[in-house]
């Protein structure tokens, strides 16, 4: 098994197993697992592990495996609008990086690209962009959206 495959699979231990808040914190118990990483690296791992920081039960971020889990997000996302070349996405707290990762990971011909807060995520669109296939991918992503005028 090579090195990266080794801490990745370590990694979705610890994450699986505590609640981690803080990229330090996850460092210092990989470091007690003789790994030794950086936090660039911890980044790319976390991106191809698919690991969000999302609230739990007591309203503290935590990070959390999202690779298995099923992508439904009809109970996160509230709205989407259109202004001009951008699209604005506003979700429940907690969702919009998972959901703006689900949308940058997914092609399409008329979206660049997206920047997510904690709930709000802005999707910038192409010129001349076609709203109707924007609604119809995001709604295959989010079965519930509601289009706001």
């Amino acid at each position: 098994m090579s090195e990266k495959l080794y801490r990745q699979g370590v990694i979705k231990e610890i994450i699986s197993k505590n609640e981690i808040n803080s990229q330090e914190d996850l460092i210092k118990l990989l470091t007690k697992e003789d790994i030794s990483i950086t936090q660039a690296t911890l980044s790319r791992d976390f991106r191809e592990l698919k690991i969000s920081k999302i609230p739990n039960s007591k309203g503290e971020y935590i990070y959390q495996l999202t690779e298995n889990e099923s992508q439904d997000f009809s109970s996160a996302m509230d709205t989407i609008a259109f202004s001009g070349n951008l699209a604005v996405l506003k979700t429940q707290p907690g969702f919009a990086t998972r959901i703006a990762l689900e949308i940058d990971q997914t092609p399409h011909s008329d979206i660049m690209g997206t920047i997510a807060g904690d709930d709000t995520i802005f999707i910038a669109l192409k010129e001349n962009h076609n709203q109707e296939s924007i609604i119809e991918f995001t709604h295959k992503i989010i079965p519930n959206i509601k289009v706001q005028s």
